[in-house]
């Protein structure tokens, strides 16, 4: 009897993509064809700028991930090599379906060249943690906003109500995680090991554990360090997403207000539907229901949605020939 599990991976995975590219589809031919290639022409030059703004948001966590992997040693990752590691790892969480499971990995593998692979696999967890609880704070701050609308429909009421909710009870949990410093993760070795398909060392899993609880002791200039290049990605994103409504038709009279609130959706759709590659399809109809819904027409919601996604696909092939050079590198080593 042959193992199916493969093939149905594979027939569901074509599913998710035909299924992306038909709400691309509807979402373009609703926004016009017309207006989306006068939108592009529009921008002109400016996409290069576009470009260079998802870079800087790539580069500053790389810089918070590089001041992570220096908690407990002299020298850390260096800032380059933490560069080269993100936007490959990008490029292969959005490429693949396995989204966090394939591109973090990836920056272990990439950082332990520098480090060791215990101080880079811990590196890289505790700056998903600033950058979740920055994430989190994005949102719950997008709420407010958005809730101050007098015409939100209830459904988003109801939807920003489960986001603070969900916010207010991690928060919760990881406050007490943090004091009562739970063995969760060592707990669950068993199972690291099944996933991986090879034996899970206890103690590696407890020594990653205390580095992620030690994240408290760090002294409060590192801490506000790391938060503050947290927070400047958020900053380039609200950026590079006024500037793109500020130069297509319909967006002209967007205020930075609008900006954040599409970014923020943006950013909610992210973590919701990171396991669909590229979110195809999904980019386009949250953008335009949100810009309908800000008075700025679907049409300037989706037209934002595919430039943001021309920017990703050059980065993303730029972090592919990373990739390769780095596998190239690491054989002939």
């Amino acid at each position: 009897m042959t193992d199916s599990g493969p093939l149905r991976k594979s027939l569901v995975s074509l599913a998710i993509a035909a299924a992306g590219l038909a709400l691309l589809v509807i979402s373009v031919r609703q926004a016009g064809w017309d207006t989306i290639v006068t939108s592009f022409r529009g921008l002109g030059p400016w996409i290069l700028v576009v470009v260079f703004l998802g870079a800087v948001r790539m580069a500053v966590r790389a810089r918070a991930w590089a001041l992570c992997s220096r908690a407990h040693h002299d020298t850390g990752i260096p800032f380059h090599a933490a560069f080269v590691a993100i936007l490959a790892g990008d490029a292969l969480g959005n490429l693949t379906p396995l989204g966090l499971l394939a591109s973090e990995p990836a920056k272990v593998v990439m950082g332990r060249r520098h480090v060791s692979t215990a101080a880079s696999l811990s590196s890289v967890a505790v700056e998903n943690g600033f950058y979740t609880a920055s994430v989190a704070a994005m949102l719950l701050g997008g709420v407010w906003v958005m809730l101050q609308r007098a015409d939100v429909p209830p459904v988003l009421e109801q939807v920003g109500e489960g986001i603070v909710v969900a916010a207010l009870a991690g928060g919760i949990v990881a406050l007490w995680m943090f004091r009562a410093r739970p063995a969760v993760l060592s707990r669950l070795a068993p199972l690291v090991a099944r996933l991986r398909q090879q034996p899970a060392s206890a103690e590696a899993l407890t020594a990653l554990e205390h580095s992620i609880y030690d994240v408290v002791h760090w002294p409060g200039a590192r801490l506000a360090h790391v938060a503050m290049w947290e927070a400047l990605f958020h900053a380039a994103a609200v950026a590079e997403v006024w500037l793109i409504l500020r130069l297509i038709p319909g967006g002209q009279g967007s205020t930075l207000t609008d900006a954040f609130l599409m970014e923020t959706t943006g950013r909610f759709i992210t973590v919701a539907f990171k396991f669909i590659p590229y979110r195809l399809g999904i980019d386009e109809v949250g953008s335009g229901s949100v810009s309908q819904l800000l008075g700025l027409g679907a049409p300037a919601g989706v037209t934002l949605a595919l430039v943001r996604r021309v920017r990703i696909l050059l980065l993303n092939a730029a972090g592919v020939a990373l990739l390769a050079r780095f596998r190239l590198h690491s054989a002939v080593d």
